[in-house]
This record gives structure tokens, C-alpha cells and sequence, in this order.
């Protein structure tokens, strides 16, 4: 399953799928999937403006590669697409950009979630 993640005219960072923007109302898991290519969106839009370069032609593809047996994400790839006059100089700097991203970081090394009602201090008592 591929996102893209644009830019729109005032520069706004919005998650597409199938041509349709992401929301929360639409889809949280999607929103969740997608803050991974919207960091790494928010980082080579910064480097881009550091250096006076054009974000307009700037697109990001997120691929999700299922495991078809546990129908669960087992990796991402993060696809930049960079304009035909983006300067040969920066190519391998974006990537070491893009992997700065802390989203991803906590992808590749997951929280542990823990769940805790209010109940929960009740219960102890």
C-alpha cells in the first residue's frame, strides 16, 4: 500500500491515499502509518528551504509491505521524489535527512504501550 505526502500550496504537509486526503475521521491507523512519511516530510522540507531549493515538485511516497501471514506492516519504504534540477551534491545528505526523522526512529524501536483506566487505583484499594 503506497501514501503520498505533498505539499500543498502554503507548504502544508497532507497524507493522500488513493488520491484522497487522510484524516482522523477517515482513518486513525492510516494517520498513524502516514506520520512516518509526514516527519520525513517535515525534515526535506526544512532542508529544502535551508537551501533556497523549490518544494513544489517535492513528493513522498510511503510503501507499506505487508507480511501476508500476520497482515501486518513488517517494513516501510520512504520514496523522495526530488526534482530534475535537485542538486546531485545533496543526494545521499536527504537521506541521512529523512533518517533523522524521530517517528521513524520510534517505528524501528517501539514503546511499550501500557493501558490504564481510571479504575485501575479503585482496584488496588
Amino acid at each position: 500500500m503506497d501514501l503520498k505526502i505533498k505539499f500543498d500550496k502554503s507548504g502544508r504537509i497532507v497524507p493522500f491515499i488513493n488520491g484522497k486526503e487522510i484524516t482522523m475521521n477517515e482513518s486513525p491507523f492510516l494517520i498513524f502509518l502516514a506520520t512516518a512519511g509526514m516527519c520525513s516530510a517535515v525534515y526535506v522540507k526544512a532542508f529544502m528551504q535551508q537551501r533556497g531549493l523549490p518544494i513544489d515538485e517535492v513528493e513522498i511516497t510511503q510503501r507499506m509491505n505487508y507480511n501476508q501471514m500476520t497482515n501486518m506492516v513488517k517494513d516501510i519504504d520512504i520514496i523522495v521524489d526530488l526534482p530534475a534540477s535537485f542538486p546531485e551534491k545533496y543526494k545521499n545528505t536527504i537521506k541521512n535527512v529523512v533518517a533523522q526523522c524521530p517517528v521513524k526512529r520510534h517505528l524501528a524501536t517501539p514503546p511499550t504501550f501500557n493501558v490504564i483506566t481510571n479504575l485501575d487505583s479503585v482496584l488496588k484499594d
